[in-house]
């Protein structure tokens, strides 16, 4: 495994960034930069998986290891799937994804927070990550420092 490290300062509190993170709504708005029509479905809870998909491309699913409110997430693949939702384990493809990990704290600076995400992966996926990153990190923080009401 290889680890990669992005990170991106944003001018909004940690409550906001976590939301971008998150809420299905808005992690559409950033997601976009891995898949047209990137979604999840699951809960942000220790021990529960999330299945991260599009439903013209199929997905991965994940298991959360760790969750702190407004400050952490860390989750490890255990499987992808194809559009029509039949998982895989057993293909070359599928056992290098496998074990991937990605870890995203939110660390709070004077008047900013600075968002780092942590991959480990097999070197196959290197590429799509650091191309994914470099478009989602800008999406994020545009995301997060948009005024939608909310106090940040």
């Amino acid at each position: 495994m290889i680890t990669l490290n992005y990170q991106i300062e944003i001018s909004a509190n940690a409550e906001k960034i976590w939301s971008v993170l998150t809420e299905l709504d808005k992690y559409k708005q950033w997601a976009i930069a891995f898949s047209p029509d990137s979604q999840f479905s699951g809960q942000w809870l220790e021990g529960e998986s999330v299945s991260f998909f599009d439903p013209n491309f199929g997905g991965t699913r994940a298991l959360i290891d760790r969750v702190e409110l407004n400050k952490a997430i860390e989750y490890h693949h255990i499987a992808i799937f194809s559009p029509d939702h039949l998982q895989d384990i057993d293909s070359d493809v599928a056992k290098k994804w496998i074990g991937c990990r990605e870890t995203y704290d939110i660390t709070p600076l004077e008047n900013s927070i600075i968002l780092k995400v942590t991959i480990e992966t097999h070197p196959d996926f290197v590429n799509m990550f650091n191309s994914g990153w470099q478009q989602a990190l800008p999406l994020i923080k545009l995301v997060s420092e948009q005024d939608d009401g909310a106090t940040s």
